[in-house]
């Protein structure tokens, strides 16, 4: 029976040869635990991961997942939080199976989540960083588009303003008429008065009312066209910048979206990375 049992223990050595090997070959630290099935045949801590001392010999906890493999024959797995080893570890425990499919022991690997903790807190930092940004970029993007918005408003308020300024144009023109025909009419009225003699004086101090009329009117004109003159270079010049102005927002809009969609992806990849995480 002795013997027996070490033929059977044969089949555990073998593991334990080939321990150091499966560590090596993992891409995260790792320890590793090898028992039959009462005790710990071997332990292989991990270059940080590790239950703090040598446990060979040491029989195996009714708490342990080794336990669980070795008296329900299947797999057993158990994340295991920092707060117990002070890393986080997520253990794997198999039961090994001689010839007749009767369990003997087990192997159980302890695999570092401190890899795992750090991405998630990354990809959750990302997550609400990205989140703050995309509302603030949506404020951005608001409030770009309705200052593009005001600014097509004045643009076409500065638009109609030219348009009633050259109406005036026509106005001034038939004033300024009116002005020379009237003074023409009484420059005539003046030289028909003078002709009258003593008759014609008061027809003459009439005339010369309208010539001096006539006058003011021209010069009241030139002054009004040439503050007309003066509003409409201001008004061109102020539309000039309010188009340029609202070519900007349009292009804020636009360059506020892209950066919109850029952080959402950026946050879409912080959701994969995490996701990724949890797989280990």
């Amino acid at each position: 029976m002795r013997g027996r049992y070490y033929k059977m223990d044969e089949r555990l050595q073998s593991i334990i040869n080939v321990a150091p090997l499966i560590q090596k070959l993992m891409p995260l630290d790792c320890m590793i635990g090898i028992t039959d099935r009462e005790k710990f045949l071997y332990y292989l801590p991990g270059r940080e991961i590790s239950l703090g001392s040598d446990l060979k010999g040491r029989k195996i906890s009714t708490e342990d997942g080794l336990y669980h493999a070795i008296n329900s024959g299947r797999e057993h797995s158990v994340t295991i939080p920092a707060e117990v080893f002070g890393i986080p570890f997520k253990s794997l425990a198999v039961p090994v199976k001689d010839d007749h499919g009767q369990v003997v022991g087990a192997i159980a690997l302890g695999l570092s989540l401190k890899t795992q903790e750090t991405l998630l807190g990354i990809s959750k930092m990302i997550v609400t960083s990205s989140k703050e940004i995309s509302e603030a970029t949506k404020e951005l993007a608001e409030s770009a588009e309705e200052l593009a918005l005001q600014q097509e408003l004045l643009n076409r308020l500065s638009n109609e303003v030219l348009e009633q300024v050259k109406k005036t144009d026509k106005i001034l023109k038939f004033i300024n008429d009116v002005a020379m025909k009237s003074n023409l009419l009484g420059l005539n009225a003046s030289i028909e008065a003078s002709r009258a003699g003593d008759q014609g004086k008061g027809f003459a101090v009439v005339a010369e009312e309208i010539r001096k009329m006539a006058v003011n009117s021209a010069q009241s004109v030139k002054e009004i066209r040439e503050i007309l003159d003066l509003i409409k270079e201001r008004v061109t010049v102020m539309n000039s910048k309010i188009s340029q102005t609202t070519d900007i927002g349009h292009q804020q809009v636009a360059a506020t979206e892209e950066i919109y969609a850029s952080v959402q992806e950026f946050s879409d990849s912080a959701h994969k990375i995490e996701e990724v995480a949890k797989i280990v």
